[in-house]
């Protein structure tokens, strides 16, 4: 009996001296190799513009007056538009903000990380993203970098991201800066799961660079792009609600579910030296189907 202990015990400790492994240095080993064989004299550029045929959509404008998280929300109602409505210039028919980005790009050649840090913010019970000069419903981050989030209200928010990444931050104390690292690339979207059902916005997660929203005429511009033979994506979020999800107590609105964001895929070859000019157009009825 008790040399069966002793051996037990011997094995106990043998197990407790083993020191644990170093962590995974898989996102470090991905920081150093981005453009770390990266030559700007063989490199092109893709020029283009993203443009809206038929009618110009409006966005749904509407009056809640009862969230689940706020009893007293009647008092201060709130006159909003749901969000991701295409915003097209009345003029020339550009659409703005749209993001357009490659695929199929070797890290190693890339150009080094020039995207500004992003903020995410909920401000006047909206939410929005800080990127360099842009504030907009979209952000990009390198994948294994952090964004900051940050609620400007004296309101309770809570962030919720799902997709390519599952998190939920509670942002009770106001102006309180928090970070969260995003270690998978992809698509995250972000709701807010205090109430205000009709915020949202999109986080891209890459390995590089090469993503950029359309200006106010609708025109991109990706330079710097190493020749060779990609996709070139242009992806627009889809404004057109799939369903409606309810809160079972007081049956209001709990939160929204939209149709999938469409995509519209181009083979571009760039050559070093040359600019590609590419177009893409967009009509409602693309959305309607949702892919």
């Amino acid at each position: 009996m008790h040399g069966r202990i002793y051996i037990i015990a011997l094995t106990i400790l043998a197990g407790c001296s083993e020191s644990p492994g170093p962590p995974p240095k898989e996102h470090e080993e991905q920081e150093v190799s981005l453009a770390e064989a990266f030559d700007p004299t063989a490199t092109g550029a893709i020029r283009g513009r993203v443009i809206w045929d038929g009618d110009i959509p409006r966005g749904d404008q509407t009056l809640p007056r009862a969230i689940t998280i706020d009893p007293n929300f009647q008092t201060k109602p709130a006159r909003i538009v749901l969000p991701h409505c295409p915003n097209v210039d009345a003029a020339n028919r550009g659409v703005a903000n749209a993001v357009v980005f490659l695929r199929g790009i070797d890290a190693r050649r890339s150009k080094p990380w020039d995207h500004e840090p992003v903020r995410v913010e909920f401000h006047d019970s909206r939410l929005a993203i800080q990127q360099g000069k842009h504030r907009t419903g979209v952000g990009f981050v390198r994948q294994g970098s952090s964004f900051e989030v940050v609620n400007r209200d004296a309101e309770y928010h809570l962030l919720r991201g799902r997709g390519d990444a599952f998190f939920s931050f509670p942002l009770a104390e106001e102006n309180r800066i928090q970070a969260h690292r995003l270690t998978q690339s992809g698509v995250v979207e972000l709701t807010c799961a205090a109430g205000n059902y009709w915020l949202r916005a999109h986080l891209f997660v890459a390995e590089h660079p090469y993503f950029v929203r359309t200006d106010g005429d609708g025109r991109f511009v990706l330079d710097r792009v190493p020749a060779g033979k990609y996709e070139l994506v242009c992806w627009m979020p889809n404004w057109f609600i799939e369903k409606h999800e309810r809160d079972p107590e007081f049956s209001t609105i709990a939160r929204l579910q939209w149709k999938p964001p469409v995509e519209q895929q181009r083979a571009v070859v760039v050559g070093t030296g040359q600019e590609n000019e590419i177009e893409y157009r967009w009509s409602a009825e693309m959305f309607r189907v949702g892919k």
